[in-house]
């Protein structure tokens, strides 16, 4: 309970900060964490080694500062979108070209929309719901505060989006099985399991990846639609969708993962700051765990 007090307290503080503060606070925040604390700054620097082995380490390092700029950045976003009119998150991150996953809508057709952590994902999951033609679900991870979990699901689905247990996707979309739903997923970060992981490049380096997507994909025969999200100035992002898989039925095992960890790469490799290098994407090989 002590967690979801100081959270509401907090969000309640932040409602009060116009923009142009939140972005004062951001660059000390981000002086503090990359400067001072050094929070995760081994992590970032071997994942982007890894990632551009052709860089200098002068543009790792510059890369790096933007990193935690933008991790701030989102990080402040997302307490002040709690208290900001969903019309406002609108306007600050619209959906560009969504007649590309509402053409399947449209035709009652669910489909699977894959996205990943770049750019500001949390401002992504209330502009999305009010540009689809058809409910949509997406899965998280559960919290031991329930309180605190309480709370966060109701603000990320205020705009009418419907958040479901990891361990529920599957049951979900087979009892909706011919409704034309969205079943968001992110799966740009390390599997739990290496053993049922589907490895494939990413950045050249073999890869252990969420199969999720891939999977549910063949065996619903559901289309594979993938969004990015990214920003066009500081507190302004566009999403864009492109097909991944509009016949999953016929794609092989690990075709659609391998579609996305392209996609994936690509956009990295343009936007390279606004992704979210403090994981360790990397931990996992296939003889273990490094």
């Amino acid at each position: 309970m002590v967690g979801y007090f100081f959270l509401r307290i907090f969000v309640e503080l932040f409602r009060l900060i116009p923009f142009s503060v939140l972005y004062v606070l951001s660059d000390g925040m981000a002086f503090l964490l990359y400067r001072v604390i050094g929070y995760r700054k081994a992590v970032v620097y071997s994942n982007l080694r890894r990632a551009f082995p052709e860089k200098d380490d002068q543009e790792l390092q510059r890369i790096s500062r933007l990193f935690y700029q933008s991790l701030t950045d989102v990080t402040l976003e997302t307490f002040k979108s709690f208290t900001t009119s969903a019309a406002e998150i609108e306007r600050r991150c619209p959906c560009r070209n969504p007649e590309i996953p509402n053409q399947y809508l449209d035709r009652g057709q669910p489909i699977i929309l894959t996205g990943s952590h770049l750019g500001n994902w949390e401002y992504s999951g209330l502009s999305l719901p009010p540009a689809l033609h058809g409910p949509t679900i997406t899965a998280y991870k559960a919290l031991k505060n329930k309180s605190l979990e309480s709370y966060l699901n109701n603000r990320r689905s205020r705009t009418g989006m419907t958040l479901i247990g990891m361990d529920e996707v599957f049951k979900v979309m087979r009892q909706r099985n011919g409704e034309p739903a969205v079943y968001i997923l992110l799966a740009d970060q390390s599997p739990s399991n290496r053993k049922s992981a589907h490895w494939v490049p990413f950045f050249g380096q073999d890869t252990a990846t969420l199969p999720g997507a891939d999977v549910l994909a063949r065996k619903f025969n559901y289309p594979v639609v993938h969004y990015v999200i990214t920003r066009i100035r500081r507190g302004f992002y566009e999403i864009h969708f492109k097909d991944l898989s509009p016949e999953s039925a016929t794609a092989a095992e690990m075709d659609i993962t391998k579609a996305f960890s392209r996609q994936l790469e690509q956009e990295i490799t343009a936007h390279p700051e606004q992704w979210l290098w403090s994981h360790k994407r990397w931990k996992i090989t296939r003889e273990g765990v490094e």
